[in-house]
């Protein structure tokens, strides 16, 4: 019976086993073009090779461009220098230093010039790893020239109109002990001698300061001693990075008593506290980043402050809504806060705002009739250090301020 019914149906199912063979055929002769297709482009594909700027970028943020312009012993380059102060402008700096006797002496020579022709140069002999490593004990020398250093007037009622300059240049030399008893504490003490020297600034967009005052508004300007001080200071430092900081905190203590060698006018006592704290968020990808500054200064008996040493509040370190110097008396007082966040790689974005006030008096520094700034702020950051930042500012008395910077805020 069965071969029978399977008489007739003989030819359909020759024609089912045929043609199911050549769709079987047909799907591998196709899964194996595929195949062939992604093998003849993979051997086309060349290996990604990054262009000159993007490798400059990739070296930096390895810390590999920086190993090899700044080594640790040997000839450094880079921008900005020791002791440069705020207006300065852009700068380069350089020199040599390396460790000495089997790494128990290091010496360093630097020198750094700006663009607005501010300049330094100094020398340091260190004996840095004393006592098992915990203390160290140094000599250094200065020499610090600032052409154009701005002048408003005293108190936080001077004028932005009054604005004049001056050029402020000194020699300096200390000696200093510091020790070291925990990885994240330092106290140590410093005694120096210091020259200063003040005459006319060479900034010709704005009058030197001899045009509009007179030592009874800027006490030391008519002439200057030389000074000695004695200095105790303390530091805590627990920061994950000091350069490009997003977790730990930096607390520093700072006491200095100068003693006019020459006039016996300009003695006077100095004190400077600074309270940073950096909280991070979201695997330290956004950073709420706070600072505390206050500074005074107190004359001894019948003596004056001179105004070149006297606290100064404004600018892109300080109160970034005004120019650097804006204000400046005998004491000073000063918060910052910022949000930070990356927006992406080697470029960080912050919002921030600033408040602060100069007095004559400690008893002033209070907060009412504050000075504030609020702004966005944009950071290009390598190797762990703030390159240059755009901060971008109002709340003060010139409106809306762009700063370009070469160093971080704090």
């Amino acid at each position: 019976m069965f071969p029978e019914i399977m008489r007739p149906l003989s030819p359909v199912l020759f024609l089912v086993i045929v043609s199911s063979q050549a769709v079987v055929s047909g799907q591998t002769t196709r899964a194996e073009l595929i195949e062939k297709q992604r093998e003849d482009k993979a051997a086309k594909l060349a290996i990604y090779k990054p262009g000159r700027l993007e490798k400059i970028l990739i070296n930096a943020e390895d810390g590999k461009l920086r190993r090899l312009i700044a080594p640790h012993n040997g000839f450094f380059v880079g921008w900005g220098y020791t002791y440069r102060p705020t207006g300065a402008g852009f700068a380069l700096g350089g020199g040599f230093r390396h460790d000495l006797f089997d790494r128990r002496a290091r010496v360093v020579f630097e020198a750094g010039q700006s663009f607005r022709n501010y300049n330094m140069v100094r020398g340091d002999f260190s004996l840095p790893r004393l006592a098992h490593g915990t203390l160290e004990v140094g000599v250094e020398g200065v020499y610090r020239h600032q052409p154009q250093d701005d002048y408003f007037g005293p108190g936080p009622e001077s004028l932005t109109e009054n604005r004049v300059n001056y050029l402020y240049k000194d020699n300096e030399f200390n000696g200093r002990a510091v020790f070291t008893p925990r990885p994240w504490l330092n106290v140590g003490t410093r005694v120096g001698r210091i020259a200063p020297d003040i005459s006319s600034g060479t900034d010709s967009a704005i009058p030197s300061i001899e045009a509009l005052f007179d030592d009874a508004d800027a006490p030391g300007l008519s002439e200057q001693p030389t000074f000695l001080y004695g200095e105790g200071f303390a530091e805590v430092d627990y920061r994950d990075e000091p350069g490009h900081t997003r977790a730990g905190g930096h607390y520093t203590l700072r006491l200095r008593k100068y003693a006019d060698q020459d006039l016996d006018q300009y003695g006077f006592n100095a004190v400077d506290v600074r309270l940073r704290q950096f909280f991070p968020i979201f695997d330290k990808k956004r950073v709420f980043a706070f600072q505390l500054a206050v500074s005074g200064t107190d004359a001894v008996s019948g003596s004056r402050v001179p105004f070149y040493y006297q606290p100064t509040l404004g600018g892109g370190q300080s109160l970034r809504s005004e120019r650097d110097y804006r204000f400046r008396d005998t004491h000073m007082l000063l918060m910052n806060a910022e949000y930070r966040w990356e927006a992406f790689s080697a470029l960080d974005m912050a919002l921030f705002t600033d408040w602060g006030k100069v007095a004559p008096k400690f008893s002033d520094l209070n907060f009412s009739n504050l000075e504030h700034a609020y702004g966005i702020g944009f950071r290009v950051v390598a190797a762990q250090n703030v390159i240059f930042r755009l901060d971008i500012a109002t709340g003060g008395s010139e409106g809306l301020r762009y700063m370009l910077k070469y160093s971080k805020v704090f």
